[in-house]
């Protein structure tokens, strides 16, 4: 599924969600807490936000899930780091994947990385890779092969959300009657859809 990643939204997004903390001097030694999102950049930069996003959504039950991941940190300078990328279903199997950094549309496979220096100075990488995996709860990996403030490590929590279709459930709305109208996803909660079920693991690592 391919759509526009515009850099005004991606960044409005992770000014709203980023966490207002230092990070220079003493404060970017400290230990993160468990329920932070940690960014540490090759520049040397030690942000932090909430947890990241994976995003199930089933908008043909007939094909496989579209799924995002999407995460961003932040300090009290004003300088935040984000990452939005669209992963292969086979994702929510293998817990990894690696996607090529681009800067325009995005589509399985690819991702954009982020950053924003002042209030009026936000740019994209134009390239590079970004690498990571679940592992014991957490979401942690890299981007390499661009330039310093844009090449970081990260780790921390995420939740993960399903939608379906809300015909699919027992409960839902009749199915749409026009061919080409998109239908209404709603959040499967408790993942116990049949759609969903499928996930309810890494789901559960988030509850």
């Amino acid at each position: 599924m391919r759509r526009a990643v515009a850099s005004s939204l991606l960044i409005a997004a992770i000014a709203v969600g980023g966490c207002r903390q230092s990070v220079r001097g003493p404060d970017s030694e400290r230990a993160a807490p468990a329920d932070q999102f940690v960014v540490t950049t090759n520049a040397g930069m030690r942000l932090a936000g909430p947890a990241a996003r994976i995003d199930i959504r089933h908008v043909d039950p007939a094909k496989a899930p579209d799924v995002e991941v999407f995460f961003s940190a932040s300090g009290s300078s004003g300088h935040t780091w984000a990452v939005q990328s669209v992963a292969s279903p086979d994702f929510l199997k293998t817990h990894s994947f690696s996607a090529r950094v681009v800067d325009g549309v995005l589509e399985q496979g690819k991702a954009s990385v982020q950053v924003r220096l002042t209030a009026a100075d936000a740019t994209a990488a134009p390239s590079g890779l970004l690498s990571l995996r679940l592992y014991a709860g957490r979401l942690m990996g890299e981007t390499t092969r661009m330039s310093d403030e844009f090449a970081a490590q990260f780790e921390g929590p995420f939740v993960v959300t399903c939608a379906v279709p809300a015909s699919s459930t027992a409960s839902g709305a009749p199915a749409s009657i026009a061919k080409d109208t998109p239908p209404t996803l709603i959040v499967d909660e408790t993942f116990e859809s049949a759609l969903c079920q499928p996930y309810a693991a890494v789901g559960g690592w988030s509850r």
